[in-house]
């Protein structure tokens, strides 16, 4: 499936193509190593960048592949594809929602804070030597059509 996204601020377009097991966003080629749901034509599409140091790829995977799925029962939600990339450095978990409202209601639930809880501690990437390159961040783009 090929997806047309667009930055609801920029108006900067950008094509998500799924191949097999690979995913494509932009020109970057990503493997997908967990996911549920499938994308659709509609809707709100989350790109959570994780700029990932060599050194802590597989401590990073192992968190993600041990994730606690509390995101698949979130009101709105459609599909989780945790992407690493084939090329670079930076790790990119897509999200898809009905509506941003649905990613922002998620973002103040119950089930993100639990997800989250080891932010800023001692247990969490972010703070663990070795792991991520540079802090994360995350654009939405709506859902403007596709190409088959």
């Amino acid at each position: 499936m090929e997806i047309m996204m667009k930055h609801p601020e920029s108006g900067k377009n950008i094509e998500l193509k799924e191949n097999g097991t690979n995913i494509k966003i932009g020109g970057e080629e990503y493997e997908v190593i967990d996911q549920n749901g499938s994308l659709e034509n509609s809707g709100v599409i989350v790109l959570n960048c994780i700029p990932v140091k060599p050194e802590g790829r597989e401590k990073f995977e192992a968190r993600f592949l041990n994730r606690p799925k509390r995101i698949e029962n979130e009101e709105g939600f459609r599909a989780i594809k945790v992407s690493k990339p084939l090329h670079g450095d930076t790790y990119i978990v897509v999200t898809q929602w009905t509506s941003e409202e649905a990613f922002r209601n998620w973002q103040n639930s119950e089930a993100y804070s639990h997800a989250h809880k080891k932010r800023g501690t001692e247990k969490g990437l972010d703070r663990e030597i070795g792991v991520l390159k540079e802090k994360p961040y995350h654009e939405v783009y709506e859902v403007s059509g596709n190409q088959a």
